[in-house]
């Protein structure tokens, strides 16, 4: 199982990778955006300049860190725009969340069947990306570990 779970993951970062092209419909944004959170129950909070929304090849990625080195990221394939986005619920969905740490390095994480998460997007626009999320992330390489992040929002 732990094999396959990293199989999964290898095959998740390629596909994340074969979409690397852009075209002239894609949108990038960075730099004015806020990404908001309770990771277990504390407030976490992105730095501004670090928060970027990027829509390419029917992908969304959406990630911020704080000034200690702690992320939260997300990626919606097959992204149609407003509407809600499941992870963690089946093998075939590649749709991730993910929280993790430089210090030290650790990510839990939501994707295929791994954790539960929520992803609803409320507006987009050609300047703006608005929406909530919420997830439980798992850590396999910590015993299962999880973080629960609630009350998230971005923009």
């Amino acid at each position: 199982m732990k094999n396959l779970k990293k199989l999964m993951l290898f095959l998740f970062v390629a596909v994340l990778t074969s979409c690397s092209n852009s075209s002239d419909e894609d949108l990038g944004l960075s730099g004015e955006g806020t990404l908001t959170a309770k990771v277990d129950g504390q407030t976490w909070s992105s730095l501004k300049a670090t928060v970027s929304a990027t829509v390419s090849n029917n992908v969304l990625a959406i990630q911020g860190s704080t000034s200690n080195g702690e992320y939260i990221r997300f990626n919606i394939m097959n992204y149609t725009g407003v509407g809600t986005y499941k992870t963690g619920d089946n093998l075939s969905n590649v749709n991730s969340i993910s929280y993790g740490t430089i210090d030290p390095i650790a990510s839990w994480m939501s994707t295929f069947n791994i954790g539960s998460g929520t992803i609803e997007i409320t507006e987009d626009t050609a300047t703006t990306v608005t929406g909530t999320f919420t997830f439980t992330g798992i850590n396999a390489n910590a015993n299962n570990s999880t973080k629960t992040v609630t009350e998230g929002s971005f923009s």
